[in-house]
């Protein structure tokens, strides 16, 4: 009788022979007897990559032969970040024939475990295995290029994936999780439902149960697919899944181990956009802000899934085969439906001027027992300018905030909060705009409540 032994090392997979069938492993079943045999490369492995954890799930497909009877696998992480009691073997052939039957970790070598596996089959099948492990993040960049007439612009992201997991991945599917998945809460529903108390962080029923939450919410069938042609770009997929988004990299990619790659996630070409200018002195200070804006919509030709945090940076083409640089912003998470503003700072071409003429008060009130003013109400009118010295018109949103129990006169002007105002303006082509307002201010004892009312213009 022979029992084969088969070593899965993280980097090599070695096939160990012996002479007997044992379940237990002394030192000198390491040591005798034994051909060591080089099996082949991993036929694929599919990275699953969560940065807020910091958690990968590894999922890698070999073909290894086994003998009828009990065969031996050997598993090894020494070198690397993967957590050992996370590691799952699974046939992907002959199901019902083959029967993981214990795990065992031998005492004399660390960072090694042995399956014991019955088998009612012989000759080579397939199996999965999977684990977890850190080390491996991803960050996301944008470019975005306008036109020269600033009308449209091309919009591109970029994945870059680093490795510090001790362990090399070549021809890996990279699939790449958006969004937040609630692993603490999940983790104590998980507990109460096994009757028993929400364990501590770090604790091995912690582990445990984080294992299971975490291979539940991230655990999809393995992709078999292809890369694309050498010259087309390898394409995203986007899964909804409930919270968050997973973001597949199409055919395979090689992450060493100490490198970092950048690939091509997001793409869109002729992306309609709009140019606004913001007055709002509370907010971005005493100028007016210059913005592009777009939505993560399908009619701007975008929206297919949300995006990730990332920076976006923002250039003009100028007509003459180069480019201008006009500036970068780092976005949050942009849901689908959503803007993109990207922040462009002053434009000094665009000035803005506001005036106050003469002041009037009147209806005040006294305490007469001690004779002096306990209310009163004034009235200000504001002359506000805006001169466009551009060659194209403008959009300019003016938005005040105003103090005190205030009623406001004014034309297209609207309540953004209950002491904000805004007012839409349109400016041409290297003109003015003017726009004028009265404000009715109620003091002490005329103010009745913290807020503004608007009233038509007369």
């Amino acid at each position: 009788m022979s029992t084969k032994l088969l070593r899965f090392d993280a980097k090599r997979i070695l096939l160990l022979a012996a002479t007997l069938p044992m379940l237990i492993f002394s030192q000198a079943t390491f040591g005798k007897n034994i051909d060591l045999v080089t099996l082949p490369k991993r036929n694929n492995v599919q990275l699953t990559i969560y940065n807020s954890e910091d958690i990968t799930l590894a999922k890698e497909s070999r073909n290894i032969t086994l003998k009828k009877g009990l065969n031996q696998l050997q598993f090894s992480w020494a070198g690397t970040l993967i957590d050992p009691t996370s590691v799952n073997i699974r046939p992907l052939d002959h199901k019902d024939e083959i029967e993981v039957l214990d795990t065992v970790f031998p005492g004399q070598k660390p960072q090694h475990l042995i399956w014991n596996i019955q088998s009612e089959v012989e000759g080579e099948v397939s199996v999965e295995v999977s684990y977890f492990t850190s080390g491996l993040t991803w960050t996301m960049d944008y470019v975005a290029i306008s036109n020269p007439k600033e009308t449209e612009l091309s919009f591109k992201g970029f994945v870059r994936v680093f490795n510090h997991s001790g362990e090399e991945y070549e021809n890996a599917q990279i699939r790449l999780v958006v969004g937040k998945i609630n692993l603490v809460e999940k983790i104590a529903n998980l507990a109460k439902r096994s009757g028993v108390q929400p364990p501590k962080p770090g604790a091995v029923e912690y582990l445990r149960l984080k294992e299971r939450v975490v291979r539940s919410t991230l655990n999809s069938p393995s992709a078999n697919e292809g890369p694309p042609p050498l010259n087309e770009a390898k394409p995203i997929i986007k899964e909804g899944l409930s919270e968050y988004f997973i973001f597949s990299v199409s055919g395979e990619e090689t992450i060493r181990n100490g490198w970092s790659k950048r690939m091509q996630a997001v793409k869109a070409d002729s992306v309609k956009f709009d140019i606004v200018y913001r007055m709002r002195n509370y907010q971005y200070g005493n100028r007016p802000v210059r913005f592009f804006i777009w939505q993560n919509t399908e009619e701007r030709g975008l929206g297919d899934s949300p995006l990730p945090n990332g920076l976006i940076r923002l250039f003009r083409d100028n007509g003459n085969e180069g480019l201008g640089y006009l500036g970068q912003q780092t976005v949050k998470y942009v849901p689908v439906q959503a803007d993109i503003e990207i922040n462009l700072g002053p434009d000094d071409l665009v000035v803005y001027q506001r005036r106050r003429d003469p002041t009037s008060r009147s209806n005040f009130t006294f305490d007469r027992l001690n004779r002096v003013v306990t209310g009163w109400d004034e009235r200000q009118q504001w002359h506000e300018t805006i001169r466009n010295y551009r060659s194209k018109p403008i959009h300019f949103e003016l938005r005040l905030r105003l103090g005190g129990d205030v009623e406001m006169q004014a034309a297209n002007t609207k309540s953004f909060d209950f002491n904000t105002v805004e007012t839409i303006l349109d400016v041409p082509a290297n003109g003015i705009t003017e726009f004028k307002y009265q404000l009715d201010i109620h003091h002490q004892a005329n103010a009745k409540q913290n807020r503004v009312r608007l009233k038509p213009a007369q």
